[in-house]
């Protein structure tokens, strides 16, 4: 395991080859750290659900940093989910959309629905600007336990198991993201984090 205190250009490409390698990395994000891996590869998500013990009945949502890369898990949006993308995007907000075929059903539990966010987080945001695929990304933490907020949450747990982590200090907002299905023309709120969706 290697832990990067900054983010360097050396540090972007050695990230990205792990994650071309099925690797696992954990990173900081607005809302709570994450373990991912590149949301296409099953060794990956493989590994991923093993360590965090997490039932495979459980999706794993992604994160990415562009509406284009969106569209690289998700089907057609409707003009609803547009609007709520534009207007809480980058933020604590995960959005659930049809999912596309290629999409593993390994990330969604076999459901025809991903859930996909991109992080206010500028360290999170350099790393997924650096990668052509979203990260399937969940919570640092053992299923059951609270997400991890700083690297000292959860570092003697997963040190031996990851790749690469990335400490970028607390999480500023501390709590998992709101998640959201649109439906129609209402907005169903699946979890609710900080983020009030109005």
């Amino acid at each position: 395991m290697k832990l990067i205190k900054e983010i360097t250009e050396e540090n972007l490409e050695e990230i990205r080859r792990v994650l071309d390698q099925d690797g696992i990395i954990i990173f900081p994000t607005d809302t709570v750290y994450g373990i991912a891996c590149n949301c296409f590869s099953l060794e990956g998500l493989k590994k991923l659900y093993a360590f965090k013990n997490r039932p495979f009945s459980k999706p794993i949502n992604v994160l990415t940093d562009s509406i284009s890369k969106i569209e690289l898990v998700a089907s057609k949006m409707n003009p609803l989910e547009k609007r709520l993308i534009e207007k809480y995007l980058p933020g604590d907000l995960t959005l659930i959309l049809d999912k596309k075929k290629n999409v593993p059903d390994l990330l969604t539990a076999s459901l025809p629905t991903v859930g996909v966010r991109i992080p206010n987080h500028s360290i999170a945001l350099q790393i997924l600007e650096n990668y052509p695929y979203p990260l399937a990304t969940s919570s640092v933490n053992l299923a059951g336990d609270s997400p991890g907020i700083e690297v000292e949450d959860f570092i003697d747990e997963f040190q031996n198991k990851v790749d690469i982590i990335v400490d970028g200090g607390k999480c500023p907002i501390g709590l998992a993201s709101t998640i959201v299905r649109v439906e129609g023309e209402e907005i169903k709120i699946l979890r609710q984090g900080k983020l009030r969706v109005e």
